[in-house]
């Protein structure tokens, strides 16, 4: 399995847990389940290794654990927009985003971004993209200042 595909899974266990559900195994399993139904040109079949699954439970407890500090960020970068006006999907988008900016160090800030908004593009409205690249812009470059 891809990173980009680990990524789809960690964006919808987030998503589903910050909406009150639990984001468990079964979870895990049906989010798998339906990215290998989707057959779309950067989903492959493959089954989720070890290291995904290590991962996906990695980034779930980091974004769930500093949902705080997450919103704070994009708070700070969404200018005339409050955060509870965010799209539930965008927000689960950048709060994925700003925490892989912020903790994975092996994936340059840029990629983190593109990911992102491919992950807009395929997942939430028009626009959501551009809006999406704009705020983890700003964030990103914050970070990089040392702000």
């Amino acid at each position: 399995m891809s990173r980009a595909t680990a990524r789809v899974a960690a964006m919808q266990m987030i998503y589903e847990n910050c909406a009150g559900g639990q984001g468990g195994e079964d979870t895990l399993q049906m989010v798998y389940e339906e990215l290998r139904e989707e057959q779309t040109r950067r989903i492959r079949k493959d089954d989720p290794t070890l290291e995904d699954r290590e991962w996906i439970d990695r980034v779930l407890t980091g974004v769930t654990g500093s949902l705080s500090f997450l919103d704070d960020k994009i708070s700070a970068a969404s200018r005339n927009w409050a955060i509870d006006r965010i799209a539930r999907v965008d927000l689960t988008i950048l709060r994925l985003a700003v925490w892989e900016i912020y903790n994975e160090d092996d994936v340059p800030g840029s990629v983190v971004i593109n990911e992102a908004v491919e992950l807009a593009n395929c997942y939430s409205g028009e626009g959501s993209g551009r809006f999406i690249n704009g705020i983890l812009g700003t964030i990103l470059r914050e970070k990089e200042a040392g702000a």
